[in-house]
């Protein structure tokens, strides 16, 4: 149950249930946790059974899944409540199968913050954990014994125990592994650094868990169950996941202050948005032999500028090439051109998370101009994307 990094206004669960906005933050029930329910109810029902026998068992069980999720929701509040304090802004709550996240608008702004936002979760699980036993405790002590109630109590201290346990282990996804990698972007100085370092450990820890399912029992003498060998290969896989997620995040954004437009744009020129086709071939032609970049019209795009030099559209050459020759003296150029949003252009000497933040902002066309206003290239988002994520 890890803090999640995401950049919509609301958290992504297609189909989920609203159950509010504690605290001002969107909170959603994703229609897998009634999977985990149901694992839940079969799984602790039986024992459930030996004490209340009946359908009412699993009533019990399922009052026992709800405790769960109310443990979930309370760490993941934790997260939200923690990561408000710093200043960061919370953009929703989801509770699913493998139990929630919670999602933010940007990353904490230093490891201190960071730290604390993570390890708030797993602490706020073990105060449920010693709150819970000692009310079970307080039970047993009772005449009569402590009944359900202390069997759901005992067993909701001890999920939140371990909950809290296996969330500090310090690898990414888990909470554990947000705090090493503040740790060591506290002693390094780089965030991505410990971005690594965590997930890598984050790896060994998804090796490790299925490891531990298969060899622990043997060593132990006992046999191996097939079902907790299932469950510690989902997990591990979720680990596996989640950990090479951070990595290659930290590969893309090692790239990200190489970027520049000069370097990614395509050469362009600008003519008259009222130019006929005839033109446009022309002037494409004549910057092609003046030296302009490019060395075919297929290499250089063209933007439509109105007289005061705005750009208001690109024309697309497969449609401009279409078009027949007895009709390019007399088609204009805005008949093969796709229009422009307006202000979509970006100087070209803007580059790293400044040009990042311009594309992701307004992804789409963006036309390149120098100092003078001068149309020099033109820069597709999809250049951008691949710069960033390619192998």
């Amino acid at each position: 149950m890890p803090p999640a990094q995401q950049t919509d206004d609301a958290p992504r669960a297609a189909g989920g249930i609203g159950l509010g906005r504690p605290f001002g933050v969107p909170l959603l029930l994703a229609p897998s946790w009634f999977l985990f329910a149901a694992v839940i109810v079969w799984i602790f029902g039986p024992v459930v059974g030996r004490q209340v026998p009946g359908p009412a068992a699993y009533v019990i069980a399922f009052s026992y899944a709800l405790l769960l999720l109310a443990s979930v929701l309370v760490h993941e509040i934790a997260h939200a409540v923690a990561a408000r304090s710093v200043g960061m802004r919370v953009t929703g709550i989801v509770l699913n199968v493998w139990g929630g996240h919670t999602s933010f608008r940007e990353e904490a702004e230093g490891p201190g913050r960071s730290f604390f936002v993570a390890i708030v979760g797993p602490v706020a699980n073990a105060v449920i954990a010693v709150v819970a036993w000692q009310a079970s405790q307080e039970l047993a002590e009772r005449p009569g014994g402590s009944g359900v109630g202390g069997l759901l109590l005992g067993a909701l201290a001890v999920s939140n125990a371990l909950l809290a346990l296996f969330n500090v282990l310090p690898g990414l996804p888990l909470d554990g592994g947000h705090a090493l990698e503040a740790v060591v972007w506290k002693v390094r100085g780089d965030r991505l650094a410990g971005t690594v370092a965590a997930g890598w450990v984050g790896r060994v820890l998804a090796v490790g868990v299925l490891v531990l399912a298969i060899v622990v029992p043997r060593l132990l003498g006992l046999e191996t169950s097939f079902t907790d060998v299932i469950w510690a290969g989902l997990v591990g896989a979720l680990l596996w996941q989640g950990a090479s997620q951070a990595l290659t995040y930290a590969t893309q954004r090692r790239r990200v202050p190489a970027l520049s437009v000069r370097s990614l744009q395509r050469p362009a020129i600008a003519v008259p948005a009222r130019s006929t086709v005839e033109e446009v071939v022309r002037s494409a032609r004549a910057a092609i032999d003046a030296g302009a970049l490019g060395r075919s019209t297929r290499d250089l795009e063209v933007v439509l500028v109105t007289d005061d030099g705005v750009p208001v559209a690109v024309v697309d050459t497969t449609a401009l090439r279409q078009v027949p020759e007895a009709r390019r003296t007399s088609l204009e150029a805005g008949a093969t051109a796709r229009a422009l949003p307006p202000r979509a252009w970006l100087p070209d000497d803007l580059a790293g998370e400044d040009l990042l933040s311009a594309v992701s902002a307004r992804p789409g066309e963006h036309v390149v101009v120098d100092r003078t206003g001068r149309v020099v290239g033109l820069l597709h988002t999809g250049d951008v994307v691949a710069a960033v994520t390619s192998r």
